[in-house]
């Protein structure tokens, strides 16, 4: 056999630095002018504050209580630990036999726990469905996906993705805000809920349906109307653990979207794209408030960014991502309708490259469109078998409001909602400023990073490829469902990742290597700004008292605190605790209704209002009597300061003359005081909470109930029109 010659080692050539896209003597003067005009509006703005930053980190106003509360939010991190990591099981499960392949373990982590938390709230949907929802159906769920993934990982550990990256001393700046941001919402999701829209909706709706044990209808709070997919998971954390567990979710969807991002960018990128990505989404203020809270925003955003790495992971010899996209896209849906603008982003990601197949394409996007439906449909279907309308509350004018609803308060609902004026094309293209500096409602501390270099990004010299594109492609159609539906940048959220990791793919880019140095400094800043007024917020808010230990959780969610304004809890606390088994409550003046454990009957301020309802359908109050009495209701609970509040702003006691005398002639009949609750500041009451308990005939010698409604609601609500 003839002896094989080694060949010569023959260096490959050098491959040439790619062109600058516009010399730096036009790309220098246009970035830096624009830049330090946008950062110099937005800082006198909203300035840093350096001494209020350092009242809020003083140390000593954290420890008195702290060890007493340690204990308390450990085990609430482990029941958390163990909730995510049966979703993971599950969701590693599922993937595993669709024959999925990763590419590292941060990617098959992430999408295998955005699976679970799909697997869970299909299950528990139908759990639900079919009146099942009680503590060991769940428990068992959770019990058995743990069990099979620690089988699971013994037999196939997660696989490692490659050696470290170098990371330089920008680059550890960047892991350091980000891991501060994870760490401070860390600390709002151990911090009770205050939430006005998770007391009302979020929360409460899945909180009603565990103590109904399925779905149920209810009648005067349209939100129980709206797709559910965040609260079929929120319902279970309920059953299994509380409201802890239910903001864990909600957190931990976020940085499950932070550890999306850095494996998409170290994918598709480098690591320190995606590092930097995840930096520059997760500190912009509205996504670290969101992580505080049981909303809906951040699981979209998650559901939304495993949707988009789907569908880039998509290839003609991988077509099962573009199927998996569909399924997470179905999940964004049943989250909040408009998940919708996420699908719409998903599938021209997919369609742009296959434009030359026209067919093919129109045949494949059909198919998602079915594998999504899966996941949204069954929501669709319920609200019109409640409602008449699988889109309530929108199409009003083609489905009708239904009947227990006012079509004129869900116009009002759809317009606050979206606090848009009329869509003139000046109106629209300057709103992006407007929200960035703080002159929209509810979009204040926005991160001005998106218009410093979103615009601009054309001159820089960009990571070219199919993945830039991708990622233009979803963030430029979800911003543009947004920018004519809304303008309450959280809205936006769900192109918060793609944003921050194109951002991050130009920092990173060849080209303009100086300029893009004072962008990172500029991004840095920017990001370490948006820590520091969430920190402000969350000072400001007092969930640290509750947090640290400094004030005990009843005390705290008793008393007003900003955005959390006169607080029932107290009468709530005396209904769950001093009320027999079968009790049945009906709120008036308050649609907050999550931390309620007993039945009950609330009405939102958007819809028609239980009590001015029962008083027009009755004859007298013998017959308003009888009507609650044979709907289950023993006790009445009254917020008087929130009732005003309604009230005036929302018109919720409407009724006439007549349909008033029936509500004051039952009251001085059948109500009877047990239980009130004065909030004071300064020495001076501001709010009153009470309750009353309904009686066939009041006893002998006790004297009608003051008419609270009549004497003090009423005079000042007619005051103030």
């Amino acid at each position: 056999m003839a002896k094989k010659t080694k060949k010569p080692y023959v260096k490959p050539a050098p491959v040439p630095e790619p062109k600058d896209r516009f010399p730096a003597w036009l790309v220098w003067p246009v970035v830096a002018a624009w830049g330090v005009f946008v950062l110099k509006s937005y800082y006198s703005k909203f300035p840093v504050n350096p001494d209020l930053l350092s009242s809020i980190l003083s140390p000593e106003q954290y420890t008195a209580g702290l060890f007493s509360v340690l204990p308390g939010h450990f085990l609430n991190v482990l029941y958390a630990a163990v909730f995510l990591f049966a979703c993971f099981s599950a969701g590693r499960a599922a993937l595993k036999a669709a024959r999925f392949g990763f590419a590292g373990a941060l990617e098959e982590a992430v999408f295998s726990c955005g699976a679970g938390f799909g697997l869970l709230a299909a299950y528990v949907f139908i759990l639900a469905a079919f009146k099942l929802l009680y503590f060991w159906p769940v428990a068992a769920f959770i019990l058995l996906a743990g069990a099979a993934g620690i089988y699971s990982l013994r037999k196939e550990p997660l696989r490692a993705a490659g050696g470290p990256a170098a990371l330089g001393p920008a680059d550890f700046a960047a892991l350091a805000v980000l891991l501060l941001a994870m760490l401070l919402n860390l600390a709002g999701a151990l911090s009770p809920e205050i939430f006005y829209d998770a007391l009302v909706y979020h929360l409460a709706v899945p909180n009603y349906f565990v103590i109904k044990h399925g779905i149920a209808p209810m009648p005067y709070n349209f939100y129980s109307d709206l797709p559910f997919t965040h609260g079929m998971l929120y319902a279970a954390a309920l059953l299994l653990k509380g409201e802890a567990l239910a903001k864990f979710i909600n957190y931990g969807a976020g940085l499950l979207t932070a550890g999306a991002v850095l494996a998409l960018g170290a994918r598709r990128f480098s690591l320190r794209a995606g590092l930097w990505g995840a930096a520059i989404f997760y500190t912009v203020g509205h996504a670290m408030l969101a992580s505080w809270a049981t909303g809906t925003e951040t699981l979209l955003m998650f559901f939304s960014t495993l949707a988009l790495y789907a569908v880039l992971n998509r290839t003609d010899e991988e077509p099962r991502w573009l199927w998996l996209a569909a399924c997470f896209c179905g999940l964004a849906m049943g989250v909040k309708y408009t998940g919708f603008f996420t699908a719409v982003g998903v599938m021209l990601v997919y369609a742009w490259p296959a434009r030359s197949r026209p067919l093919a394409a129109a045949k494949n996007l059909a198919l998602f469109t079915l594998v999504a439906s899966f996941f949204v449909g069954p929501w669709l279907i319920k609200n019109y078998l409640y409602q008449g309308d699988p889109v309530f509350p929108f199409a009003l004018g083609l489905f009708g409001a239904g009947p227990h609803s006012d079509a004129l308060k869900l116009k009002e609902f759809i317009s606050q909602a979206s606090q848009m004026g009329p869509l003139r094309p000046l109106y629209w293209l300057t709103m992006p400023w407007k929200i960035t500096m703080g002159q929209v409602p509810n979009s204040e501390y926005f991160s001005p990073l998106f218009i410093v270099m979103l615009p601009l990004a054309f001159l820089l010299s960009g990571a070219a490829g199919p993945a830039l594109s991708g990622l233009w492609i979803f963030f430029l159609s979800v911003w543009a469902g947004f920018s004519v539906s809304s303008t309450m940048v959280r809205f936006l959220m769900p192109a918060y990742p793609a944003a921050g990791l194109i951002m991050a793919a130009y920092l990173f880019s060849p080209g303009h290597k100086a300029l893009k140095s004072a962008l990172k400094a500029a991004a840095l800043a920017v990001c370490f700004t948006g820590l520091y007024w969430a920190v402000v917020i969350f000072y400001s808010q007092g969930r640290w008292r509750p947090l640290a230990g400094a004030v005990a959780v009843e005390d705290y969610l008793s008393h007003t605190q900003p955005t959390y304004p006169y607080s029932s809890y107290a009468g709530v606390k005396y209904i769950n605790e001093k009320t027999a088994p079968g009790s049945k409550v009906l709120l008036v003046g308050d649609e907050r209704s999550y931390y309620l454990k007993k039945d009950f009957i609330v009405s939102s301020v958007y819809d028609n209002t239980a009590a001015v309802e029962y008083a027009a359908a009755s004859k007298d109050g013998e017959d308003l009597y009888a009507r609650l009495k044979a709907d289950g209701v023993t006790h009445i609970l009254l917020n008087t300061a929130e009732a005003i509040r309604l009230g005036t702003s929302y018109r919720m006691f409407y009724w006439d003359e007549r349909a008033r005398g029936v509500f004051y002639s039952f009251w001085d009949r059948h109500a009877r005081e047990v239980f009130s609750f004065d909030e004071a500041q300064n020495g001076q009451v501001f709010n009153r909470v009470l309750v009353y308990e309904l009686d066939d005939k009041l006893p002998a010698g006790v004297p009608p109930a003051f008419n609270v409604m009549k004497e003090i609601i009423m005079k000042n609500i007619e005051a103030k029109h």
